[in-house]
């Protein structure tokens, strides 16, 4: 029953939109035995190939295990991403421990697995044993490959050379590697040649390293103003180079998460510009809409508009608790501070007895900052910034400032979760934001480590990191 629906699985991951008639179909083509869910009979006279799992209880008089490669075999990738099973077993075993202990302990059971896997296999066979590996440039045999060579009593190990396989890349790999021994006048005209016939690889301008650096101008003219965001200037205290690669496309387009925020925005938008409307018609208009936020079904969406319901429900309890006057909602402002030019929207802003404005910025994700740091949050002193230098579209009475807010609605608490930021001192805010503006405009950005690098969006292109550091110096 397990294997059918595995089976049943793979075939829908493939083939979303089939009929169940065309999986049946599929399970009747099929020949290799894992993935078969019936019985059948054995040829004693054929070479059967087929995975370590469906060997298991059968031998044969000789057993080939081949492609023992290392981050093949042992495979420590994590089986059940969404669900984390492997961390909730350690979990179980082990207590209430942190996450990345109990991927630690995870990954270590993981290879006593793969070990046992290997035993399976090694095992099925009753007189001979083939055990290969390859060994290359960018591949090496797996540990497991070394342990069975030292244990299984052959003096050395069968080599065989092999040359490179003739394709266009293999073929340009040699000739490069040739270009400093003796053969290198001659490689050199074949690459010469090759590059004139269009073959990208073989031309020396396209080969890594190779090149200076394109340019070593400043990304804005320094008679120019710089464009920045509120969140941009976060950003950029956090990483310059995270900042740089993030806003010229190094993240992917807005996931279902972003879409809900914008859409959580847009209805708490709406309950300003329509305060008679209920929370129960806002939550009606989600569920209605959800299909645009999440396409998908399943219990996933399904948990997921449950949360999203939950932030709305959080919200409205917010709303209805203020005691400020709501003067409006995602109100759009620009400012000009030395070559700054600091465009946002801020999602709500409220007026006291006195006139004194409060902003209110909106969070729906799960991280939430401590309270020092949203003291010094640059995104929250961008806002009262805008407010004291009257640069809002929507014109307001006043230009004092008493504060701001962040409202974590994605917190699962009785009470709503907030951070405060007390009146800013502009002069000095104003010189932080100066002094970005010129940081967005130079040539070069810094990249810096910190306690976000582990989520971090572009931490492979990142030149302190191991994922991203250059290979050639």
């Amino acid at each position: 029953m397990i294997q059918l629906f595995d089976s049943a699985q793979r075939f829908t991951e493939r083939f979303p939109y089939s009929k169940p008639s065309a999986f049946l179909d599929e399970i009747a083509r099929e020949s290799i035995v894992g993935d078969l869910i019936t019985s059948q009979g054995v040829r004693p006279d054929v070479v059967e190939i087929l995975t370590v799992h469906s060997a298991k209880g059968r031998q044969w008089e000789l057993v080939a295990v081949a492609g023992l490669q290392e981050g093949v075999w042992p495979n420590l990738r994590q089986r059940s991403s969404l669900l984390g099973s492997e961390r909730l077993v350690e979990r179980e075993r082990h207590g209430d421990l942190a996450r990345v202990e109990l991927d630690v302990i995870a990954a270590s059971a993981l290879a006593e697995d793969e070990r046992r896997l290997l035993h399976v296999a090694v095992t099925r066979a009753r007189q001979g044993l083939i055990v290969t590996a390859v060994q290359r440039e960018d591949d090496e045999p797996s540990a497991y490959f070394e342990e069975l060579d030292t244990n299984s009593g052959v003096e050395e190990p069968i080599i065989t050379e092999v040359p490179r396989p003739l394709t266009t890349s293999a073929l340009v790999a040699t000739l490069r590697q040739n270009l400093t021994g003796e053969q290198s006048a001659e490689s050199a005209g074949i690459l010469k040649t090759l590059a004139q016939s269009h073959i990208y690889s073989a031309d020396p301008t396209n080969w890594t390293g190779s090149l200076p650096i394109s340019s070593t101008e400043s990304v804005v003219n320094a008679s120019e103003s710089v464009p920045v965001s509120p969140s941009g200037a976060e950003t950029f205290t956090e990483c310059g180079v995270k900042w740089f690669l993030e806003k010229n496309g190094g993240t992917n387009g807005d996931s279902s998460a972003q879409i809900l925020g914008s859409a959580i925005h847009e209805f708490a938008r709406i309950k300003v510009e329509e305060p008679d409307i209920s929370d129960n018609d806002l939550i009606a208009k989600l569920q209605s809409a959800w299909s645009l936020i999440d396409p998908t079904d399943g219990w996933v969406s399904t948990s997921s508009l449950k949360r999203a319901v939950k932030m709305l429900e959080r919200f409205a309890r917010y709303h209805a608790a203020t005691k400020r006057e709501v003067v409006g909602a995602e109100l759009n402002f620009t400012i000009q501070v030395g070559r700054a030019q600091i465009r946002g929207n801020v999602d709500r802003i409220e007026v006291d007895s006195d006139g004194n404005y409060y902003v209110i910025d909106f969070k729906t994700g799960k991280n939430i900052i401590t309270k020092n740091e949203a003291l010094e949050n640059l995104q929250l002193a961008c806002y009262q910034l805008a407010v004291a230098l009257d640069g809002f579209e929507q014109k307001l009475a006043g230009s004092k400032s008493t504060g701001a807010e962040l409202v974590y609605l994605a917190k699962d608490s009785v009470k709503v979760t907030t951070r405060q930021q007390f009146i800013i001192d502009e002069e000095a805010v104003k010189a932080k934001i100066e002094e970005i503006a010129e940081g967005m405009g130079a040539a070069t950005f810094q990249a810096k480590v910190n306690e976000m690098c582990e989520k971090c969006v572009v931490k492979a292109c990142c030149p302190i990191q191991n994922e991203g550091r250059a290979v050639i110096e």
